[in-house]
């Protein structure tokens, strides 16, 4: 789980990087010429349907997770 959450944040840093980068890019242009100011393009994912992602992984982990669960709670009891 802590694996997931850490791949999570390094994504959305990454996210935020690569915006982030593209805004600086905008205002330069925007400032020294803005003539030059390139068109808006969405980007091609926008138009497309998001993937479908399985939940076999989700239910593998979840599965995981109970039995770590109803393990600890046994042993409390012995």
């Amino acid at each position: 789980m802590l694996e997931g959450d850490y791949r999570r944040r390094r994504r959305e840093i990454e996210d935020r990087r690569v915006l982030q980068h593209e805004l600086a890019t905008l205002v330069a242009f925007a400032f020294h010429q803005p003539g030059r100011m390139p068109d808006y393009k969405p980007p091609a994912e926008a138009s497309a349907p998001p993937p479908q992602q399985s939940d076999a992984g989700w239910d593998t982990d979840h599965e995981r997770v109970r039995g770590l669960l109803i393990g600890m709670a046994l042993r409390g009891r012995g």
